[in-house]
Formats: structure tokens, C-alpha cells, sequence
């Protein structure tokens, strides 16, 4: 006879969490969860288990940007588990106050420190592959009307060029070398695109269709090229498999 295997109550929580997104953003035309949603679906679970969550804060300089740090802390009869999630104080964001801007920078980061301790991922919601689509609908809207057989291919840069290039970063313009550097310096610390506003800028421009996305895939590309080669000057953050798969899939 087989003997039945005990299943850890985190491991049911787990199964059993369902946290939906609930907010729609009108600008992005995409639906998200915030920390708020998932507090609120934890809770009977929480109870029904007997397990606590408690959610520990600290803010952090790291060179001359703050960062929050939200520690989730998991306890049941079982066992104690303890979560970090980071998240990057923005210099300045269109219609928040300084207040707001932190209050939306801790709730990032305790989203994600809840989502790493109970494996929330987007193969629970239907939408997240509704908001793929919707992205693509919007950037082939906003493209004017063209009478042309075929699409012309984007004008390949040179190195220098590449180095000399100016993107619109957070509504200023700064060169794409320096991001890149930024990048790499917060990929050691840890971070990634959840929890780097550089990264995460970064990731967004891969996808994009516009001058700046463009100007970012050929440098990563270039980044890329010159690690295979071991002759790159450059950081080494284009050696990140994720930024690779990202580059290879919006070059193909």
C-alpha cells in the first residue's frame, strides 16, 4: 500500500492562492494584481491553516538612489520562511507627490516579495497573454499608414554611433552606454527587471517599435557579439540569459 505523502501547508497555500488581476491600467490597456489583491486572497488561507504573514520594511541608499526592502515573513506549525522584494525609488514620476512615490515603491516591492514566497506567476490569469496581444494591437495602431509592398529594415548603426546615441530615459535624454552601465552594476546587486527601474526600462525598449527600442536590440546585440568574442569593453550584463532570449526573439 502506498503511503500518502504530507504535503507542506505552504505548499497547499500555495496551490490553493488564487490572486486574479483586478486593476486595469486605461493607458496600457493591460490588467494587473497589486500587493493589495494579494494580501486579500491570502488571507482566509492564512486563517483556514493557521500560518501568519507579517511584512517588515526598510529603506536602503545605494549610491544616490533609495530603495525599499520589504521582508515577507511566513510562519505556520511547520516551518518559517522569510522573502525579500526590492523595488528602486523613482526621481520623479507624472502626477505622484514624493509621498506617492514611495507609497507606490513599497507596495512593488512587498508585490514581489509575496510572489516569490507563494510562486505567484502569470499562468494563473488568462490575461496575461490577452495583454501581449493588446500590446501589439496598440503599437500597430499608433503606426501611420504606409503604401509600401514591404516594411524597410531598420538602418544598422555603427559602433560609434551606437556609443554617441541618446534614448529618452524617464523623459530626459541620456546615452544608451550609461543605462547599460547602470544596468550591469544593479544585475550584480542582485536585481533584475522586477526590481530595477534600468533593467526593466531596458527590457521594455527590447520589445518596443520605435527608435530608442531599436537603438537598444543592435547595442545588446553588439554586447553580445563582443562577450562570444571576450574583446567587449562593455559590461557584462548582455550575458544575462534572459536579455539573450529577449534580443534573439526580437531580432527573429
Amino acid at each position: 500500500m502506498t503511503e500518502k505523502v504530507k504535503v507542506p501547508i505552504l505548499t497547499q497555500i500555495q496551490n490553493e492562492l488564487k490572486a486574479p488581476k483586478s486593476q486595469y491600467n486605461s493607458f496600457g490597456h493591460y490588467k494587473y494584481r497589486n500587493a493589495e489583491d494579494i494580501e486579500q486572497a491570502l488571507k482566509p488561507l492564512l486563517a483556514k491553516y493557521g500560518a501568519t504573514l507579517t511584512i517588515d520594511e526598510d529603506v536602503r541608499m545605494v549610491g544616490d538612489r533609495i530603495y525599499f526592502v520589504e521582508t515577507a515573513r511566513y510562519k505556520d506549525q511547520e516551518q518559517e520562511v522569510k522573502v525579500q522584494g526590492w523595488a528602486r525609488e523613482a526621481q520623479n514620476k507624472k502626477g505622484m507627490d514624493d509621498s506617492q512615490i514611495s507609497g507606490a515603491t513599497s507596495s512593488y516591492a512587498v508585490k514581489y516579495a509575496l510572489a516569490k514566497l507563494f510562486l505567484i506567476d502569470d499562468t494563473q490569469d488568462t490575461d496575461s497573454n490577452g495583454y501581449q496581444r493588446n500590446q501589439q494591437q496598440a503599437v500597430q495602431n499608433q503606426k501611420p499608414a504606409r503604401r509600401q509592398s514591404t516594411p524597410s529594415k531598420p538602418k544598422k548603426m555603427t559602433r560609434n554611433q551606437l556609443y554617441e546615441y541618446q534614448a529618452n530615459y524617464n523623459g530626459k535624454k541620456r546615452f544608451l552606454v550609461t543605462i547599460y552601465t547602470e544596468c550591469d552594476k544593479q544585475k550584480k546587486m542582485g536585481l533584475n527587471a522586477k526590481t530595477s527601474v534600468p533593467i526593466e526600462w531596458w527590457h521594455q525598449k527590447l520589445e518596443e517599435e520605435s527608435a530608442d527600442g531599436e537603438a537598444v536590440r543592435q547595442f545588446t546585440a553588439m554586447a553580445i557579439a563582443a562577450n562570444k568574442k571576450k574583446e567587449s569593453k562593455v559590461p557584462d550584463y548582455a550575458k544575462d540569459p534572459e536579455v539573450e532570449a529577449e534580443i534573439e526573439k526580437a531580432l527573429s
